[in-house]
C-alpha cells in the first residue's frame, strides 16, 4: 500500500469493511472479525496489516476507520 498506515498499535478500530471485500467475503464474519465491530490493534505487519487480540486479523488498514474515544 502506497499510503502510511494512519493507525498505531493500541488505537480502537471499528471493521468497515469495503463493497468490494463483503462481496470477495460473503460469509466475512468467518475470519473472526465482525463487520461494525471496534477493536484495539495489538500488531500491525508490513505497516499495512491490523491484528487483534486472540491473533484475530490480518486485514489491510483501509478496511478500518478510527473509533470515537471515550472521554
Amino acid at each position: 500500500m502506497k499510503t502510511k498506515c494512519p493507525f498505531k498499535v493500541g488505537d480502537k478500530v471499528r471493521f468497515t469493511p469495503s463493497k468490494r471485500t463483503i462481496g470477495l467475503y460473503q460469509n466475512i464474519e468467518r475470519f473472526g472479525v465482525l463487520a461494525g465491530e471496534v477493536l484495539t490493534i495489538t500488531e500491525i505487519k508490513d505497516g499495512t496489516y491490523l491484528y487483534f487480540s486472540s491473533n484475530k486479523g490480518g486485514w489491510p488498514w483501509n478496511e478500518f476507520t478510527r473509533a470515537a474515544t471515550e472521554n
